[in-house]
């Protein structure tokens, strides 16, 4: 009998010994790697939920901070039903008949005084006309609305409000223009003022426009609003 047959044999069942237990030396590896993941995920995700939150702040304050459309200059009024509809744009004479007038025609009166010819002007007082001239001239205005004022003197009170007409004609003698004619125009938006000395349209260049340096182009002068 050899050696081999004297030693005893062990169980199957037989428990390894406490000292040999199975190393989980390579599990545990696998075990921090995937925390290390798991770490660098959530870390990730959070530069994520940042660059979305800045992204929605940036959207709102462009919504909050951008400026109404400017292409809509229109105001609005309300009705007495409460409904609102857009306000009524004035308008204004337009070219030079209404410049540099002064307070109550002082600088166009002073301009009247300078040199003959015809003066015409507005103001909010209406129409105006004078006439530095050794002859009587032959005014003509032409609009949807226009009546001759009673007085030329910046004094509405003596005003009658008589009719509107769609023409008026006056004469203006011959004179230094210190007193002259004034028309209202009411709602008018276009006129035509056509001036005549014997019977002949007095020439442009002698027909001045407001107080500053404004002539005639053509005699009948037309003048619109815009």
């Amino acid at each position: 009998m050899s050696d081999f047959d004297d030693e005893p044999l062990e169980p199957a069942n037989a428990k390894a010994p406490k000292g040999n237990a199975p190393s989980t030396t390579s599990d545990d590896g696998w075990e921090d790697d995937w925390d290390e993941e798991r770490s660098s995920g959530g870390r990730d995700l959070t530069v994520v939920y940042a660059i979305i939150a800045a992204a929605v702040v940036i959207v709102l304050v462009i919504i909050l901070t951008r400026p109404k459309d400017d292409n809509n200059t229109q105001t609005q009024t309300t009705k007495p039903d409460g409904t609102e509809e857009p306000a009524e744009v004035v308008k204004n004479w337009q070219g030079p008949v209404s410049d540099n007038v002064g307070e109550k025609a002082a600088d166009v009166q002073a301009r009247v005084a300078s040199a003959p010819g015809v003066y015409i002007w507005t103001d909010f007082w209406g129409w105006h006309i004078r006439s530095n001239n050794t002859k009587p001239v032959e005014v003509t205005v032409a609009a949807d609305q226009v009546r001759q004022k009673a007085t030329d003197d910046y004094e509405d009170a003596d005003e009658k409000d008589d009719a509107f007409k769609t023409e008026a004609t006056v004469t203006i003698p011959a004179g230094d223009g210190k007193t002259g004619v004034g028309f209202d125009l009411g709602g008018s938006e276009s006129a035509t003022f056509t001036i005549t000395m014997d019977g002949v349209n007095v020439p442009a260049s002698q027909i001045f426009l407001g107080g500053g340096t404004g002539v005639a182009t053509a005699n009948p002068v037309v003048f619109s609003k815009a």
